[in-house]
Order: C-alpha cells, then sequence, then structure tokens
C-alpha cells in the first residue's frame, strides 16, 4: 500500500530560481500516474524527490501519511526504472534481477523463487545465465524492470524507461507495463515525454508546463475536457490546429478572415464580444469535402498516409490548417472546409472559456478515512471548494449511504475515488 500527498511542494537550485513552483498533487494506492510534459518541465525532478535523490526545497511530501521530508529515502519501500536500464554489465540477468533483494533478509532458496518467479512472467526464464551485452533493448529492459518487482515493493517509479526502444518494442512495453501494474497491484508512478505512452497506459496523467502542473486526470478528461491552451496542444495527436482572434457578435474573426463556427460556441463568446480568444479544433472534427460552393476553400499541400485515414495539411488563405479523413476521401487540390463540429475556446490567458461549472461540493459523511481525506484533497487540488454546509443551489453534494455514495443529480459510485472521473480539474 502506497499513497502519496505532495502539498506545496517547492524545489530549487538556485536561490530564487524554482524548478518546481507549489506542486499539491495525491498520488492513491494501486494508481498508474504519468508525469508528462516537455523538456525541462519539472516531471523527472517531482519523480526524483519521490524517491529521494533530490530534497524537497519547501513544502510536505508525505507516504501513507508519514512526513517524508527529513528521512532517510531507503525507508520508502520503493524501487526505481531508470531511462538507462543501469544494468551491471559484469553480471548475469540472474544476478542483475537477484540485486534488487539486496537489502532483504531471505535466505538463498526463497531468493532464488523470486528470481525465477519474476523471470517466468516476464519472458526471461531462459536469459538467466546470459550477460547483458548479449540481450537485445526490450530484453535489457525486461531485466530491469523484474529487479525493480522482484523485491515486492508497493511503489515504483519509471523514468522514461521506454526512450530507448523502437516504435514496436515501445507498443510491447507498454502492454507489458499495464499488465504487470494490474498484476501486482503496486503504485506506479511513469515519467513520460511521450503523450502517446501517457494516453494509452495512465489511469490518470499529470501535465507539467514550467514546473507547474496544469492539470491533472484521466486520459479521456485531458483529450475531451482540457482546462487550459497548453493541454489541449499537447494532449491529441495529430495536434489541434489553435485560430487566434476575436469574435464581434455573429462572427469568428482570425487574421482578417471570418470562420464559421459551432452554434454553441457562438453562443458561449456572447460574453467575450471583441476580446482575444484562441478558436481550437482537433484535426478529427474538421469536415472535409469537394463543395466547390463552400465559403472555406483551402489548398491541399500535403497528404501524410497512416493505412486507414490520412492528413491532410490544407492552406486556407495562409492559415495551415490540419485535417483526419478516411483513406478513401478522393483529394481534390482545393478542398471545403468546415468548421461546425466539436471545439474549445480559450480566453487570452490560454484559461477555458466553457458553460458554468459549480466549484463547490458538499459531502454529507458518516466518516472519513484516510483515503476519504486524500480523496477530497485532491478535490480542493482541482480547484474545487470544500463546503460544511450548502451554500448555494449549484453546488455539488456527495450523501454516503450504506454501500454507496449518491452524486445528486449525477449518479451512484462505489468509493470516493471515482468522483475523479466524475469531475475534471478546473484550478
Amino acid at each position: 500500500m502506497s499513497r502519496i500527498s505532495l502539498q506545496n511542494i517547492y524545489k530549487s537550485y538556485q536561490k530564487n530560481n524554482m524548478v518546481i513552483k507549489d506542486l499539491s498533487l495525491e498520488i492513491f494506492e494501486n494508481e498508474f500516474l504519468v508525469l508528462v510534459g516537455p523538456s525541462g518541465c519539472g516531471k523527472t525532478t517531482t519523480l526524483r524527490m519521490i524517491a529521494g535523490l533530490e530534497e524537497v526545497t519547501k513544502g510536505d511530501f508525505f507516504i501513507n501519511e508519514v512526513r517524508q521530508n527529513d528521512k532517510d529515502p531507503s525507508s520508502r519501500n520503493l524501487s526505481f526504472v531508470f531511462q538507462n536500464y543501469a544494468l551491471f554489465p559484469h553480471m548475469t540477468v540472474y544476478q542483475n534481477i537477484e540485486f534488487g533483494l539486496l537489502n532483504q533478509k531471505q535466505n538463498k532458496l526463497n531468493k532464488h523463487l523470486a528470481v525465477e518467479k519474476i523471470a517466468k512472467k516476464l519472458s526471461l526464464i531462459d536469459k538467466l545465465g546470459y550477460y547483458p551485452s548479449q540481450l537485445s533493448g526490450g530484453q535489457r529492459q525486461r531485466v530491469a524492470l523484474a529487479r525493480a518487482l522482484v523485491g515486492g515493493e508497493n511503489l515504483v517509479l519509471f523514468d522514461e524507461p521506454l526512450s530507448n526502444l523502437d516504435a514496436v518494442l515501445r507498443a510491447e512495453m507498454r502492454t507489458e507495463l499495464i499488465r504487470f501494474q494490474n498484476e501486482y497491484e503496486v503504485t506506479a508512478i511513469y515519467v513520460t515525454h511521450d503523450q502517446v505512452e501517457a494516453m494509452t497506459m495512465a489511469s490518470r496523467i499529470v501535465l507539467q508546463i514550467d514546473g507547474k502542473v496544469v492539470q491533472v486526470g484521466t486520459p479521456e478528461q485531458m483529450y475531451y475536457n482540457p482546462n487550459h491552451l497548453d493541454v489541449a496542444c499537447f494532449i491529441g495527436t495529430p495536434e489541434i490546429n489553435v485560430l487566434k482572434g476575436n469574435f464581434d457578435g455573429k462572427r469568428f474573426i482570425s487574421n482578417g478572415r471570418t470562420y464559421i463556427i459551432n452554434k454553441d460556441m457562438m453562443a458561449l463568446l456572447q460574453k467575450h464580444i471583441d476580446e482575444e480568444i484562441y478558436y481550437t479544433i482537433r484535426p478529427q472534427n474538421v469536415i472535409v469535402s469537394n463543395d466547390p460552393n463552400s465559403e472555406q476553400i483551402g489548398r491541399v499541400e500535403v497528404v501524410e498516409y497512416f493505412g486507414h485515414e490520412k492528413l491532410l495539411h490544407i492552406n486556407l488563405e495562409g492559415t495551415m490548417i490540419k485535417a483526419v479523413v478516411s483513406s478513401n476521401f478522393v483529394c481534390e487540390n482545393n478542398v471545403a472546409l468546415d468548421f461546425s463540429k466539436e471545439a474549445f475556446i480559450f480566453d487570452k490567458n490560454k484559461r477555458r472559456i466553457s458553460n458554468k461549472r459549480a466549484s463547490s461540493i458538499f459531502f454529507e459523511l458518516r466518516d472519513k478515512s484516510p483515503a476519504d481525506e486524500q480523496i477530497i484533497r485532491e478535490l480542493k487540488n482541482y480547484g474545487y471548494k470544500i463546503e460544511d454546509k450548502i451554500q448555494s443551489s449549484d453546488s455539488y453534494k456527495i450523501i454516503q449511504k450504506d454501500d454507496y455514495y449518491e452524486i445528486i443529480g449525477l449518479g451512484k459510485i462505489s468509493s470516493l475515488q471515482e468522483l475523479l472521473k466524475y469531475f475534471s480539474d478546473i484550478r
């Protein structure tokens, strides 16, 4: 069991130069949490602070409600899988895996059984007498993973472990990691700059940019409900189309050109007339046709084929638009574009413009376990105000029943942790 709480964490290597800025995050038991972001955003520094390889400059760090700031890292009951495998070249596969049991007081037979058990599960049983130099990249990575898991630690940290593998092996190892995290029921924290890895592996994603957490959520929440322009741009392949402009009350105008947009978006923008905004639409939502009467005609400049679909790069009077179409779509030199499907709008500060959402929650609970308290802390991190009593009619209300919880107006859940599937990060 490993529950982690990072509360108002700061990290600096030089005075007044913070690389981690006011990081508050709850990591739950048996969760597969992925820290993602561009190079230099602070995700590896965050991981290393959890591991004890870096000191916390300011703030409080807890594991299972025990403050860890001044405790020896060896007491944290965790293992670390490094980017470069970190295998001992002079040791066999067996010896490298057994090294993960170095600090455990077990007899030789039990260690042998533990090594063989994990080697079988990772298809390494016939490689135990080999040396790292005799293995492929994927096999070396499995040895590093076996060494991390053999000791039965409850917390496993991964620092971009698949970055040295080719595309096929990365896909295979993603599946392996998900399978073993589920089977061993460990809390896993995984660092990557690859949003595809984040989307396919995570139970929740943390997007960090410039030392700050921009949004936390499930892959579905990050894709379908981004709270910030940087989230919409970073999550999703191909990258989202971004049009910077303003709404005059009837039309959206960008670079002097008028765009026909979603009617729901037009309704949202009535309170933002003549303000600078970002209108964003995913390539999958751009409708492409060969209608010669359309008001929005662009020239196809590049076509990328991906089997069952293709990506068009379309020049719309100087603005490049990406659109995904089926592989059997017949491309003319000029195509018509329609932006009336689902889109996201962000204000000049890159914050999401959307329908009003309640930002306060009232809990009617008989008792609260440490795990429940952790969920409530994370909802606070998400930007919600936790009320002692109902303050307004649009507050969310959660009531504890005999064997379930009810979110009034939304449905029933079996545990408070399921709230994080209902409530998005609104900070």
